[in-house]
């Protein structure tokens, strides 16, 4: 039975952690219990002396999760950089292995995990892995968030062959974004070639959602927007996907 979704992005910025939350809340609606994980964030501001990763405080205040924050994300760095950077910067080691012992502790308080990574698949998250190591080891199936415009058929395409070639099932991919700039030519069509030229199915658009704010943690109409717009049904745990 699967236990978790790995979210990847074609990129840094393209809104992994909305859609990781859009999605979290309609599985939660759906009735499941449902956990969280994103293994390390870089980029986090200091307040009263602790490290606060804003990602995954948006996460939690949204969706109501209240896992202990090392389970959630274990390394949190301060530094917007790569984890490898970041990490060498404050003298860490992102230890894999680490990770997945965390994530095998959230799996058994919660019937799915989503865990959200960090920038793309080939992020270094040390001196010798990139995230598509942590995804082979935690054994999860990967789910991509592109951007709707111009340029996005390619760095999608490039995700979903190498993730293919690494041995990493990619369930689908959701473009989110859309209508945030001008929708022309390329916004209406992308869609259609990646599906076509990638083989995997394109499970949504979700829109530019403009009552959102992210700092002030409110989601606005991601839940029903989500609901109504991206198809989770093959994303759902189940006893016939070999999880």
């Amino acid at each position: 039975m699967r236990t978790g979704i790995f979210i990847t992005g074609t990129d840094t910025g393209v809104g992994k952690t909305i859609v990781s939350t859009g999605l979290i809340l309609a599985l939660k609606a759906r009735g499941l219990n449902v956990g969280y994980m994103k293994p390390v964030e870089s980029g986090c501001q200091v307040l009263d002396g602790e490290v606060v990763a804003s990602d995954v405080r948006f996460v939690r205040e949204v969706c109501g999760i209240r896992d202990d924050m090392d389970l959630m994300c274990p390394y949190r760095l301060k530094a917007a950089a790569a984890p490898s950077i970041a990490s060498r910067l404050e003298d860490i080691h992102v230890d894999i292995s680490y990770i997945v012992d965390q994530y095998f502790q959230l799996s058994l308080m919660h019937e799915i995990i989503v865990v959200e990574g960090v920038g793309g698949l080939m992020v270094p998250l040390n001196n010798n892995e990139v995230v598509t190591d942590l995804i082979l080891q935690l054994g999860l199936e990967a789910v991509i968030v592109a951007k709707p415009g111009l340029g996005t058929i390619n760095h999608s395409l490039l995700t979903i062959n190498m993730a293919k070639m690494m041995g990493i099932s990619v369930q689908g991919l959701i473009v989110n974004g859309f209508g945030k700039d001008v929708i022309g030519l390329p916004e209406r069509t992308n869609p259609d070639e990646i599906q076509h030229f990638g083989n995997v199915p394109v499970l949504g658009i979700l829109p530019w959602l403009k009552d959102l704010d992210f700092n002030a943690c409110k989601p606005g109409s991601l839940l029903s927007e989500f609901m109504e717009r991206i198809d989770i049904n093959d994303l759902l745990p189940g006893d016939d996907d070999g999880y």
